[in-house]
C-alpha cells in the first residue's frame, strides 16, 4: 500500500496534521564544546546518529529503542553510564489513539530539514523501523540493511553473540539501499536500516504493555540486550 504522503513537507502542509496532536517530534543535537585553557589535544565530536522515523504509533517500540540506543532512558531521559557514549537523535511519533499508519512517509522521501541536518552532520547511522511478522525471513527477529558494510557486518556479530537473530537483507525492500535513503545521507554516504520483527518488538516489553503510553516505563530484559548489542556495535566504529 503507498504511503498517504509522498514527503514529509506534504504531511506537515495538510492543515490536518498538527503537531503535539497528530504527530510529535523529539531530537538532540550533542553540543560540541571546549573551554579548558591551552587543551593539548581537541575534544571528539559527536558523529552518530540514531533514528526512528516512523515512531510512536507508526512503527511501535521503535521510538523507546532509538532514546535508549541514544544513551537515554525512554521514561526519565537519564542518561547511561555503560561508557559507550551518547549519540545524536531524530524520532517522528505517530499519536494518533489510531490510523497512525497515515503518517508513515516512506525512507527515500523523507525530507524533514532538521532530521536531514542532523544525519548529514554524522558519519554513522542507525535508522531503526518496524516490519510485519509475515515479512520475516528465516525467523530472523532482526534485518539489517543499508549502505554502511562495515557497521552491518558489526551489528550483525553483536546480535548473533546475544543470540538475537539476524541476518544482512540483501535484495529486499527491507534492504534500505537507496542512497536517497535517510539513513545513507551521511557524510560517509552509507548507513543501516535495521529492521525489528513486530512479534520481536512486543517481546521488548513487559506482557500487555505494548502501548505508546506504557512502553517507556515497561521494558524488559530482552529490550536492554537488543540496546547493548546496538549500543556495543555503535563504539566500535568512529
Amino acid at each position: 500500500m503507498s504511503d498517504k504522503y509522498p514527503s514529509m513537507r506534504a504531511l506537515y502542509a495538510d492543515p490536518l496534521n498538527v503537531e503535539g496532536t497528530t504527530y510529535g517530534k523529539r531530537w538532540k543535537r550533542h553540543e560540541w564544546i571546549q573551554l579548558v585553557e591551552a587543551q593539548a589535544t581537541d575534544n571528539p565530536k559527536t558523529e552518530k546518529v540514531v533514528l526512528a522515523i516512523h515512531g510512536g504509533g507508526i512503527e511501535g517500540g521503535t521510538s523507546e529503542v532509538a532514546l535508549a540506543v541514544a544513551g537515554l532512558h525512554p521514561a526519565t531521559f537519564a542518561q547511561a553510564t555503560d561508557g559507550r557514549g551518547f549519540h545524536d537523535l531524530w524520532i517522528f511519533e505517530g499519536l494518533l489513539s489510531s490510523g497512525n499508519s497515515d503518517l508513515h512517509v516512506t525512507s527515500t522521501e523523507y525530507d524533514d530539514p532538521i532530521a536531514l541536518e542532523i544525519v548529514q552532520n554524522a558519519r554513522r547511522c542507525i535508522s531503526l523501523h518496524g516490519f510485519c511478522d509475515d515479512t520475516a525471513t528465516a525467523n530472523k527477529k532482526c534485518q539489517i540493511g543499508g549502505l554502511d558494510k562495515e557497521l552491518k557486518s558489526i551489528l550483525l556479530d553483536e546480535l548473533t553473540a546475544l543470540e538475537i537473530p539476524a541476518l544482512i537483507a540483501v535484495g529486499t525492500k527491507l534492504g534500505g539501499s537507496d542512497p536517497f535513503n535517510i539513513c545513507n545521507r551521511t557524510k560517509s554516504g552509507a548507513g543501516v536500516q535495521l529492521e525489528l520483527e513486530k512479534t520481536f518488538r512486543e517481546s521488548l516489553f513487559a506482557p500487555n504493555c505494548f502501548t505508546r503510553e506504557l512502553r517507556k516505563n515497561n521494558t524488559n530484559a530482552d529490550f536492554d540486550k537488543l540496546v547493548l548489542g546496538l549500543r556495543t556495535a555503535l563504539s566500535r566504529v568512529n
